[in-house]
């Protein structure tokens, strides 16, 4: 898995690339939304474009970063969601707490002042 952050305006673009599986990768995941919100950036868009693959960790922890972005009054929304994703989400009911977006620009425009 490969992990790439940039900023948009205000808000911060998490890219992730790969799978998306336990291991060391999650644990610096996790470190970075807690970092944001740290940071005060308490807008994130997770891009999940060119992931292939997310297992029960790599979902408990874009739940957890979910959950620590809320706590703080931050969100944090989904950006290309690929097919598989999509489904994963729907399965595990997650589709009714993610914001979830194909065009960035909308993502980033959903996020309001």
């Amino acid at each position: 898995m490969k992990i790439r952050q940039e900023m948009k305006g205000d808000v911060l673009v998490i890219a992730m690339s790969g799978k998306v599986i336990g291991g060391p990768e999650l644990i610096e995941v996790k470190e970075i939304f807690k970092k944001a919100v740290d940071q005060d950036k308490k807008k994130v868009l997770l891009d999940l474009g060119k992931v292939s693959w997310m297992d029960s960790s790599g979902l408990g922890v874009i739940v957890s970063g979910h959950t620590t972005l809320a706590r703080a009054g931050g969100a944090l929304r989904i950006l290309n969601a690929t097919k598989k994703i999509h489904e994963l989400f729907i399965i595990t009911k997650l589709i009714t707490i993610f914001e979830t977006y194909r065009d960035e620009q909308e993502a980033l425009n959903s996020f309001g002042d």
